[in-house]
C-alpha cells in the first residue's frame, strides 16, 4: 500500500512539474485524492482552523505523504523555497496548516519545490 501510494506520489510532482515547473504539498496532496480542492479553497479564506482537518486521512499518513513530498523532490534535484500561505481576503492572516502548530510541520507543508531550469523555459514561453 505504502509503494502505491508513493508511486502517485512521485507521479503527480512529476506531473507539476513538467506542467509548470514546481510543485506544492497541498497541490499533491489533491492531486492524489487526500484533499479535496474546495475545502483547500475554503481553507484559504480561513473558513478552516487547519488543512490537517480537511484531508481524507488520518494525520499519521498523512505525515507520511508530506514526508515522502519532501524526499521524492529532494531526490529530483528540486530546490526547496518556503513559502507564506496567508488568508485571502480581509486581513491577511497566515494560515495554519497544522493541529499541532508544530512550526517544523508547518514548514514542512509551506515548502514549494522548483526546477529552476523547467521554470525557467515556461517563463520564456518554450
Amino acid at each position: 500500500m505504502a509503494d502505491r501510494r508513493a508511486e502517485k506520489v512521485s507521479k503527480e510532482i512529476d506531473r507539476q512539474v513538467e506542467e509548470r515547473g514546481y510543485c506544492t504539498v497541498p497541490d499533491v496532496l489533491i492531486g492524489i485524492g487526500m484533499l479535496d480542492e474546495k475545502s483547500f479553497l475554503e481553507w484559504k479564506k480561513g473558513n478552516a482552523f487547519c488543512l490537517e482537518d480537511l484531508c481524507s486521512s488520518d494525520l499519521s499518513r498523512l505525515h507520511a505523504v508530506v514526508t515522502s513530498i519532501k524526499a521524492y523532490a529532494e531526490e529530483s534535484g528540486l530546490k526547496p523555497s518556503v513559502n507564506k500561505y496567508l488568508r485571502e481576503g480581509k486581513g491577511a492572516l497566515p494560515l495554519r496548516f497544522t493541529k499541532s502548530g508544530d512550526p517544523v510541520r508547518e514548514r514542512l507543508y509551506s515548502t514549494h519545490y522548483l526546477d529552476p531550469w523547467r521554470a525557467q523555459e515556461i517563463r520564456r514561453g518554450k
